[in-house]
């Protein structure tokens, strides 16, 4: 958005001033006017997305893109209608064309490049034109075919660059051996946790898992084996926690998961099904868990997942003291 405010402001600014400097045809003024307050709004537009305070117009894209659409598109049916010089009108022509490359959705673009046209036409009605109607016709029909084919163009690169985007994202986020989130999802998830919590389900649940003995798996079966037991693992977490709980693998043979809305009773709970279902696959681990309620002042969550680590290496020591 910010290269097409910047961009465009320039331009409107170019026209506004030669159109005052050097268009002495009667009736043009408001058109030089309107081209002034076009690259004024624009440039706003531009000093607020790069200053950062444009989120609102970044969130409203398609509504913002139409509106501006329909500005731009304004510039020379007010000179037609200053004027009354319906042809030639070279800036209607670029008009219908920059709409196409302007907006990305393809019904809204539809409906402006119709409307422009439907007003030029109604403006050659009422003040004639010099030139044949077929001329007339061919010229706006070349104008709406290459304003089909830029925002053709135009909404298929972005398109593409969203996926890429999005891509990117997973990737730097999801570990690769098993799929889950990774340290870096986990941390995104937690910045994103209190806006999920409610006034009426408060707490927060953390478990730590370390899975014992994937050292000996490694050297005695090799690295496959030991990827083999981190994914056995990550099924059984899938299986065990909820669809709204993160989990995260953290660590060569470490996962954390957090659980939105959910009571030390109910984690507890949660964890005993995953012992039962790891043991019944005759894997050993060690869990811990933390919980916590948002307070007024937010959820300290970084303190939630050391205490929930702890507690981990609390039951990992037990295990090995217990006697056999």
């Amino acid at each position: 958005m910010r290269p097409f405010c910047g961009i465009g402001c320039l331009l409107f600014a170019v026209v506004a001033a030669t159109q005052f400097t050097f268009d002495v045809t009667p009736g043009s003024w408001a058109s030089s006017a309107l081209a002034a307050a076009t690259s004024l709004i624009l440039g706003i537009g531009y000093v607020l997305l790069r200053s950062g305070r444009g989120e609102f117009m970044r969130q409203n894209a398609l509504p913002y893109g139409i509106a501006v659409a329909a500005l731009v598109g304004l510039n020379p049916l007010v000179y037609i209608v200053g004027t009354q010089i319906t042809y030639p009108a070279i800036g209607m022509l670029l008009v219908i064309v920059a709409v196409g490359a302007l907006l990305h959705d393809w019904f809204w673009a539809t409906v402006v490049i119709l409307v422009l046209d439907a007003l030029w036409i109604l403006c050659a009605f009422a003040f004639g034109i010099p030139v044949s109607p077929a001329t007339f016709g061919t010229q706006m029909l070349k104008a709406n075919a290459l304003a089909v084919v830029l925002n053709v163009a135009r909404t298929r690169t972005v398109r593409r660059f969203e996926q890429a985007q999005f891509e990117v994202h997973r990737m730097a986020t999801t570990d690769e051996l098993t799929g889950l989130a990774n340290q870096r999802g986990l941390l995104e998830v937690a910045r994103e946790l209190p806006a999920r919590l409610t006034a009426q389900a408060p707490e927060v649940a953390v478990v730590y898992v370390d899975v014992d003995g994937l050292k000996s798996v490694n050297d005695a079966h090799g690295h496959a084996a030991g990827d083999a037991l981190i994914r056995s693992v990550a099924d059984v977490l899938r299986r065990a926690f909820r669809p709204e709980d993160t989990i995260a693998r953290v660590g060569g043979d470490e996962f954390a998961i957090v659980l939105p809305r959910a009571s030390p009773p109910f984690a507890q709970a949660v964890v005993g099904r995953v012992h039962a279902q790891l043991t019944e696959k005759g894997i050993s681990a060690s869990i811990g868990t933390a919980s916590a309620s948002a307070g007024p002042a937010g959820l300290d969550l970084d303190s939630l997942l050391e205490r929930a680590d702890a507690a981990m290496y609390a039951a990992k020591v037990a295990r090995r003291n217990r006697p056999a």
